[in-house]
């Protein structure tokens, strides 16, 4: 059950003469701000997509977040992109995991020899898309950028996956239908590994396409168009082969997601992320608990079983509020200041119906920027159940154990290194690059012995403390006179220093630079100790890092 209000500072008579409601968004994006699309002047021919595919040349430095003052080997890899027109100026897009790391970018056009170098202005990992820059005018001259449409294909709708996967050198087109829009975690393909493998570890699930065609590696990045060559996604994975009946089965970036991005990239100047509300939900499909939570017969909703404290819904929503519908729209500005928002009825199952079928309600808040207010409709009992209305100002989800490596206070998506080296103890955050790079890529499903049962907890059930929370691991204790007896210690859980509990990296350095105490004293959540003597660790730290070849003993915080 859909609702519609509408806001505005109009006149009575001309409320009466409201316009009729618009189609829904899923169907027809309403064209508030055109960041991609254009009007062609005549249809587009096969040769004329084929022509804007561009095939990507990266140089990678991967960062060793285990030992983060070192780098990995440099690896290259090649992957496809295509050319859009943002704001009257030409940029190209393509995944993020293509271009991550990245110490040299180049595109190379169709049928074209050269090679240019491209500039990366934005990185989105929670969706894997980025944005370049090729500054070089021979390059655009004679390229045609690719219209976007809006909305989502149809189920059964043809589409052509175009772009330069591995095996040759030449542009390959593999055709397929729509078969499924559904949400999904964010994945992405590895550049070394053909096999499908879990990457931003958000907490984001994200909308996509399944297509029953082909996403083989070297296709990620390129364009996926319709008969009449306008994109309508961009290809990023295909189904993991252990799978049955995973073959031929690819998923498509859907152009609404490339929209949020690139307009999020217009508004800000980096990308933000996806709206969340930091709450976790039960569904009520028992009558006897709807009957128990107060829920009259026509009303259906989900129960709101806990809400994170470091989240934006904290102190607004409360545990078993009942959650009945949420804002679905961001505002749809229609003339004279007037707005509707429509609220969409969330199911007893969790989910909300769409033209294209049913999807979970999260889907909705995805919808919204990070810093947009969203319209939720809970019952709430206060005595008898009461039906209210809140405003909760969405956040990107981050979680506990997150896939930025660059810290609380930086952009999202940051993958630089950050590490604290004092008297031979190594501290580094607990970020989902440092897990792979300890316990391996595939570390979720195997899970190493070696990987301590603490880190397993924080990874799966752990949650902020407050806004700028990241825990923090000693990796290992470099060997001298100082740090004799603890050398076995590694993988511990930093709880506290000097009994003050340890917010995030900055924060164990402001304590560090403040002490005055004897002693330097680390506590763990294994309840292991380290005591160190503070003015024998101030005088040995620089002959320990010239021991062990490390140039500083701190990162950038």
């Amino acid at each position: 059950m859909t609702a519609t209000r509408v806001r505005g500072k109009q006149s009575d008579r001309k409320r009466q003469r409201s316009p009729r409601p618009r189609q829904c968004r899923a169907d027809a994006e309403v064209k508030t701000k055109e960041v991609a699309c254009s009007k062609r002047k005549r249809r587009w021919t096969v040769n004329d997509v084929h022509n804007s595919v561009l095939k990507v040349f990266v140089w990678h430095v991967q960062p060793n977040y285990k030992q983060p003052w070192c780098s990995e080997a440099q690896t290259s890899s090649t992957s496809s992109a295509w050319p859009i027109r943002l704001n009257g100026a030409l940029r190209v897009v393509t995944n993020a995991h293509s271009v991550e790391h990245a110490a040299l970018v180049q595109v190379k056009r169709h049928r074209h020899e050269q090679k240019y170098v491209a500039q990366v202005l934005c990185i989105g990992t929670d969706c894997d898309l980025a944005l370049l820059e090729v500054p070089h005018a021979d390059f655009w001259k004679g390229l045609e950028p690719l219209e976007i449409l809006p909305g989502l294909p149809k189920l059964q709708d043809s589409v052509s996956v175009v772009g330069y996967p591995t095996g040759g050198e030449s542009l390959s087109v593999t055709q397929g239908v729509v078969s499924r829009i559904d949400l999904v975690e964010p994945l992405r393909r590895t550049r070394t590994r053909q096999e499908v493998k879990r990457y931003a570890q958000t907490g984001v699930t994200l909308l996509a396409v399944q297509i029953d065609a082909a996403i083989n590696s070297g296709n990620s990045g390129g364009p996926v168009v319709d008969q009449k060559g306008n994109c309508v996604g961009v290809a990023f994975q295909n189904l993991d082969g252990d799978e049955e009946s995973a073959e031929n089965i690819g998923y498509i970036i859907p152009t609404e997601i490339v929209q949020h991005f690139l307009e999020d990239f217009l508004k800000n100047g980096h990308f933000t992320g996806f709206g969340s509300a930091g709450i976790h939900t039960q569904a009520l499909e028992s009558p006897v608990l709807r009957e128990a939570l107060g829920m009259a017969k026509n009303q259906s909703g989900i129960r709101v079983k806990a809400v994170e404290t470091a989240g934006p819904a904290n102190g607004i929503i409360l545990p078993d509020d009942v959650l009945l519908a949420v804002d679905g729209f961001k505002g749809v500005r229609l003339p004279a200041s007037v707005f509707i928002i429509i609220i969409i009825q969330i199911g007893n199952d969790g989910e909300v119906a769409m033209p294209w079928g049913r999807v979970a309600f999260n889907y909705l808040l995805n919808r919204h920027y990070p810093g947009e207010h969203c319209e939720m409709q809970v019952l709430r009992r206060e005595g008898s159940p009461k039906k209210i209305t809140l405003q909760v100002c969405l956040e990107r989800n981050r979680d506990l154990v997150c896939a930025d490596a660059g810290g609380p206070d930086a952009t999202a998506g940051s993958m630089l290194p950050r590490f604290l080296v004092t008297g031979g103890l190594v501290f580094v955050p607990l970020t989902m690059p440092f897990m792979e790079a300890a316990f391996g890529e595939n570390f979720a499903e195997k899970r190493p012995a070696e990987m301590p049962a603490e880190l397993l907890h924080l990874l799966e059930n752990g949650h902020r403390r407050c806004a700028d929370h990241e825990p923090l691991i000693l990796t290992q204790v470099l060997a001298s006179e100082l740090t004799v007896g603890y050398s076995e210690l590694e993988y511990e859980v930093l709880e506290s220093f000097n009994g003050i509990q340890v917010r995030n990296l900055r924060h164990l350095a402001e304590l560090l630079d403040g002490s005055k105490d004897t002693y330097l004293r680390f506590g763990f959540v294994s309840k292991e100790i380290v005591v160190l003597d503070r003015l024998k660790a101030t005088q040995a730290l620089a002959s320990i890092l010239a021991q062990n070849m490390i140039p500083a003993a701190r990162s950038q915080l």
